[in-house]
Order: C-alpha cells, then sequence, then structure tokens
C-alpha cells in the first residue's frame, strides 16, 4: 500500500467537504477515479478491488486536499447518490456503524504500528549519532516517511521530512536545528498528540461546533509549496477573545486565497480545530471587513519571548510563534527595545518596506518568531494601527 502516498501517483486532488476526490496511477492501463464522501461514509473508486473501502479511497483521505471546484464525474457520482435514498434499515444502519469501526481500529493498529517504528528508527539515529545523517541517501528518507504515510500518520512524515530538510540545507549550526527536531520527534512519539499526528478532522465536523465571533485582524502569514500544493497560514488577533488564531488554506492551482482579508480589521465567525493555543479555526460567517483600530503590544521583548510559555507548553512542536513589540528600532541587523534588547529580524523584503515606512523612527512590530529570528509582518506608528508589511 505505500505506493498510494506517493505524491507523484496522485492527481486532480481536490474537496469540497464534505467530498474528496483524486486520479490515482496504479498498475492498470488507466488511472482510478477516486472518490469519498465523508458525510455519508461511502466512497467510490474505479480500481478492481473488492475490498471496501479500497485502499486508494482509504489513502485520499490521508492526504491534506485543497479546496476547489468538483470535476464533472465527482458531480455525476454525488448527484446519482442523492437521488438514491440511503438505506435506513436496522441492518444497514448497523452495517454501516460496524464498517465505521472496523476502519478506526483499523486505522488505530496502523498509528500504533507507525509510532513504534518511528520510535525503533529514532534509536536506530540516536545510535549512529547527528552527524551521520547528511551521508544518508534521499531514498533513507523517503523510506521511512512513506512508512509513517502508510500508518496513516502524515505528520509524523512531515516531521520527518522537516528534519531532512535541515540536513540538507546544511546552514550553519544545522546539527543544534536538527537536535531539537529529533527530540521533538521523539516527544511526539511519547505524547502523540492527535493533531500533530495528522488525525483528519474535516471542516464541516468543526463548524458543528461552538463558534467564537469577534473583530479578528490578520497581521502575519506564511506560504509555502510541497510541490503538489501551495499553503498560505495566516495569524489573526481577536480583539475580545484576546489571543492570535492561525487560518491555513491550501492550493493545487495558483496562490491560495488566505481565510480573512489580510491586514483588515473583520468581523467574523471562526471555529476552532482540536489542538491547542493559537488554535487553527475555520470560517464561518464574515460581516464585513475594515481598517483595523490600534490593537495591544508587548513593552519589551522580555514580556513578548515570557508570554510564550504558555503557547510552547501547550505544544511544544509549534516553529512559528506570533509576537510584537512597542518602539523598536533597527541597529546591526537586531530590532532593539526600549531596554535596549534586540532580537535577529529576518532581512527581507518586509524589514526593508518597514524601514521605508517608519523613515528609521522606532515603530511598533509585530511578527512570527521562530526561536532564532523574528519574521516581521506588520509596523504601527507607535500606539497607531497596525500596516501589514509581510
Amino acid at each position: 500500500m505505500r505506493t498510494r502516498a506517493v505524491a507523484g501517483r496522485w492527481q486532480g486532488l481536490g474537496k469540497a467537504l464534505p467530498v474528496l476526490w483524486g486520479v490515482y496511477s496504479g498498475s492498470g492501463k488507466s488511472p482510478y477515479l477516486v472518490c469519498v464522501d465523508l458525510a455519508a461514509g461511502t466512497a467510490k473508486c474505479t480500481c478492481p478491488s473488492r475490498q471496501f473501502p479500497c485502499k486508494h479511497a482509504r489513502g485520499l483521505q490521508e492526504l491534506d486536499l485543497p479546496d476547489a471546484l468538483p470535476p464533472p464525474w465527482v458531480e455525476e457520482w454525488t448527484t446519482r447518490r442523492r437521488r438514491e435514498p440511503l438505506d435506513e434499515s436496522p441492518e444497514a444502519v448497523e452495517r454501516r456503524a460496524k464498517a465505521r469501526a472496523s476502519r478506526a481500529e483499523a486505522r488505530s493498529e496502523a498509528m500504533a504500528g507507525g509510532v513504534a517504528g518511528l520510535s525503533d528508527w529514532l534509536v536506530d539515529v540516536a545510535a549512529a549519532g547527528t552527524a551521520s545523517l547528511p551521508g544518508h541517501s534521499a531514498a533513507w528518507w523517503q523510506n521511512i516517511a512513506a512508512r509513517m504515510i502508510d500508518a496513516q500518520v502524515p505528520g509524523l512524515a512531515s516531521a520527518v521530512t522537516a528534519l531532512q530538510e535541515t540536513v540538507m540545507r546544511a546552514e550553519p549550526h544545522w546539527t543544534v536545528e536538527a537536535a531539537d527536531r529529533l527530540g521533538a520527534l521523539h516527544l511526539m512519539t511519547r505524547v502523540q498528540p492527535p493533531w500533530r499526528l495528522g488525525v483528519t478532522v474535516t471542516e464541516e465536523s468543526v463548524k458543528s461546533g461552538e463558534g467564537w465571533s469577534d473583530r479578528w485582524i490578520p497581521l502575519m502569514r506564511a506560504e509555502s509549496d510541497d510541490g503538489r500544493v501551495r499553503t498560505v497560514r495566516q495569524w489573526a488577533w481577536g480583539r475580545q477573545r484576546r489571543e492570535w488564531v492561525v487560518g491555513v488554506r491550501h492550493s493545487a492551482v495558483g496562490a491560495p486565497v488566505p481565510l480573512l482579508p489580510h491586514g483588515q480589521e473583520s468581523s467574523a465567525e471562526l471555529f476552532p480545530y482540536p489542538g491547542a493555543a493559537p488554535f487553527r479555526v475555520a470560517l464561518g460567517e464574515l460581516a464585513g471587513s475594515r481598517a483595523p483600530d490600534p490593537i495591544p503590544v508587548a513593552e519589551s521583548w522580555r514580556l513578548a519571548i515570557a508570554a510564550l510559555e504558555p503557547l510552547i507548553a501547550g505544544d511544544p512542536w509549534t516553529r512559528l510563534l506570533p509576537v510584537s513589540c512597542a518602539s523598536v528600532r533597527f541597529a546591526g541587523g537586531h530590532l532593539v527595545d526600549v531596554d535596549q534588547r534586540g532580537v535577529p529580524v529576518r532581512d527581507d523584503s518586509a524589514l526593508d518596506l518597514a524601514l521605508a515606512i517608519t523613515g528609521g523612527a522606532a515603530f511598533d512590530a509585530w511578527g512570527l518568531w521562530d526561536g532564532r529570528t523574528f519574521r516581521l509582518g506588520a509596523v504601527a506608528t507607535p500606539g497607531g494601527p497596525p500596516e501589514v508589511v509581510g
């Protein structure tokens, strides 16, 4: 079943919840059309397998799919299903319940096996030493990542890939970052937080819970591209809740649209996913947007970094954390606060724009902290409304 997790074998992936779909290039002459309806617990695949659901339908549910419009063959299948009434006989209801329980049990066993396999792999890595990691081939890394995908723990696969990228970049002090990521992987195998293992939670189920109505101000964002899907993450401040949340959007074609109008203050209802702060959220109703009013900012870097303690304790695997600091100045590659303490700042277009806007004067800063470098997202005249720069 490992090959079904190889990104190159999937094409035309997408979701319009509760429906997922994709085209899989298998061993047959023609690719398989795979479609899953999460709400109804049904699936369709053109492969010849007699299993239900087949391995392709199960594999599709493990992938992080972009939002998209259903292609004609998906529309045809879902339309035909809507015309066919669901069998609500006691026998059919019991059969579907048993199928769900069987799938849940199978996934639990697969995940436990994957976590155990990664633990053994980490023991081998520790025995060989961090310095041995650059000597391994791409196939060695891909093998363990594929095993995690097969075990239905894509979060662990992503963590292994991030470790590989750290090693391959070979930047100064890469061994320190690699050791940090190895420690995070080890902790993950012991604590096993579902949101980090990659347990799928549908947006539909999230929106069935309690929402948070507030005025949200998104000030920072980060984009990534794994070669198959582009992702944008957006950090927004809730004026009444006084906390940050994260919106995530994916796209297989072009740049994804952020969850909220970036840099604007929007009245909206957001629904939190299971996890830890800052919570990932799904968008409910968006009432309107306007230019933002001033928002709170930490008085110094010492207070800003100290405020991250509960976030790190709640989710020690997070790599980007929202921070702010009042009245900073740029000096020698650092942003220095009123206490003359500074943090390294990323030298990029956001910093250039911030310096152009402020003209060298002190400014309030908001951005993302990765433990080593601050990435600017927004600036303001001290005490004024924020303006997005990144």
